[in-house]
């Protein structure tokens, strides 16, 4: 229960500070159709389509909870997250963070996330890595949060990708 309510105060909190900035366009019959990418809890999105030569437009479709989940590329482990706009940074679960070799010192853990449950507790790291759309990124501020059921894509990368936009259901990150 502890762990339903950090994240969802994750959740709302960040969709609080940054749903201003996310854009919200209606499907259009016009708009040409966009290759997106295929995540596995969105069996109808199409591939990842090629833009400028190098960078690839992100395109995920909304599954049955009316999520955004993205297989991410991290340090060369497939990770599952969860699309945030509302999340200041990257958050892994201990899982993830462990078997990205991720190990904060217990010590490490503070106050340091807003919940609806008040303070939650998370360790700062860095992620030397992560590739998203054909792009790498390195130097990727995120935490480790106990008890989070699944890690969370934030900011601290979705700011650096480009746009980020909703249409319909699904959610296009474009730089």
């Amino acid at each position: 229960m502890n762990r339903l309510i950090v994240i969802a105060g994750l959740v709302v909190f960040g969709s609080v500070l940054l749903a201003p900035g996310l854009s919200v366009e209606p499907p259009t019959k016009a708009r040409a159709a966009k290759a997106g990418h295929s995540s596995p809890w969105s069996k109808d999105a199409a591939a990842p389509a090629k833009r400028g030569g190098t960078a690839e437009m992100v395109e995920i479709a909304r599954d049955s909870q009316g999520q955004f989940h993205l297989e991410v590329d991290v340090g060369g482990e497939s990770v599952l997250f969860l699309v945030d706009t509302g999340a200041d940074v990257v958050a892994l679960t201990e899982d993830d963070a462990e078997r990205l070799g991720l190990r904060p010192d217990p010590s490490e853990y503070r106050p340091m996330l807003q919940t609806a449950s008040g303070t939650g507790l998370a360790a700062p790291v860095e992620i030397d890595r992560l590739t998203i759309g054909g792009r790498d990124l390195t130097g990727v501020e995120a935490v480790v949060v106990p008890d989070l059921s699944v890690s969370l894509l934030g900011q601290s990368v979705l700011r650096r990708l480009g746009s980020v936009t909703l249409q319909g259901d699904r959610l296009i990150i474009a730089g």
